[in-house]
């Protein structure tokens, strides 16, 4: 590749098939940035692709730009793989966006084990698996910008998603945990916590279905009610997945500006609004209950 081509920053992003990471894909290419796209459907993506730029009245060379890549990122060896490709057709790793995710429904108790575990195995493991693929890159170079999705629920729990919440939870704790251990090495970590957003994920048909309901936790509000509840919840939602792709864009401009970016990002007001009355009642538990905290001491 020639030296102009080579400035040209190279963006991975997983779970590109649809919703935000297929938004972030298109919104890559659009300010003319290079991306592997990291999906279950190598074809699906770049029909998408190929759909969306059909008219390509921006002169987007997409083409050139696009490395749609079909990877498991639940097997290591997969996602080895395909930061290898990567490497072999860009030549470089600058960004990497962590998206790829899904939802299950269900209070703790009800979600089978096998269930909690396969969340966990998605949302928690498959982004440690792309982190310990790209991570000896970015220390090499000494520079890298890691953007891991997360979610509201990531910092304040929504009861009836329990699993779901908790590898969030997880991704969150891990997210922040290891932006500490490699900012010394000049690779900036963070979270980012979206609300709601009009996305696939936001339609209960993306969730994973509850196979046994217990009746005791549906005396009042039933399952079907629930369900119902989301579904108008998700049909207002003010998150718009392109504003959300220019927000990662921006904090790529801040990240090269060398401008100090938070480790968490929420995004979108609804989730600014709930993380604010979430954090404010935990603090005015912690002071209501301190003095019996603090007599654990010697």
């Amino acid at each position: 590749m020639d030296s102009i081509e080579n400035i040209k920053k190279v963006f991975i992003v997983t779970g590109t098939s649809t919703g935000l990471g297929l938004s972030f894909v298109k919104k890559i290419l659009d300010n003319d940035f290079r991306v592997a796209a990291f999906t279950r459907s190598k074809e699906a993506v770049e029909n998408q692709i190929k759909e969306y730029y059909s008219n390509n009245v921006k002169g987007i060379d997409f083409e050139n730009s696009l490395l749609a890549i079909q990877v498991d990122i639940t097997n290591q060896q997969s996602v080895e793989n395909g930061v290898k490709e990567t490497l072999k057709v860009f030549g470089r790793v600058d960004v990497v966006i962590n998206n790829a995710g899904y939802s299950q429904w269900g209070n703790g108790e009800e979600v089978s084990e096998k269930d909690h575990r396969d969340i966990f195995n998605i949302n928690y493991f498959s982004v440690l698996n792309v982190l310990k693929s790209t991570l000896p890159i970015l220390r090499k170079q000494r520079n890298g910008l890691i953007l891991n999705v997360s979610s509201l629920v990531g910092h304040v729990p929504y009861q009836g998603l329990s699993s779901y919440v908790a590898s969030k939870y997880a991704l969150t704790g891990l997210t922040l945990s290891i932006a500490n251990e490699v900012e010394p090495l000049g690779i900036k970590v963070i979270c980012l916590s979206p609300g709601v957003f009009n996305t696939d994920i936001g339609n209960k048909k993306q969730f994973k279905a509850l196979e046994n309901p217990i009746e005791d936790y549906y005396q009042t509000v039933s399952l079907q009610q629930t369900f119902d509840s989301f579904d108008k919840y998700a049909s207002l939602a003010k998150g718009s997945s392109d504003k959300f792709g220019d927000v990662i864009l921006k904090i790529n401009q801040l990240y090269e500006q060398g401008e100090k970016l938070p480790s968490n990002f929420f995004i979108g007001s609804d989730s600014v609004e709930h993380a604010q009355k979430h954090l404010t009642s935990l603090l005015d538990e912690l002071n209501q209950w301190k003095e019996l905290s603090i007599s654990t001491d010697n």
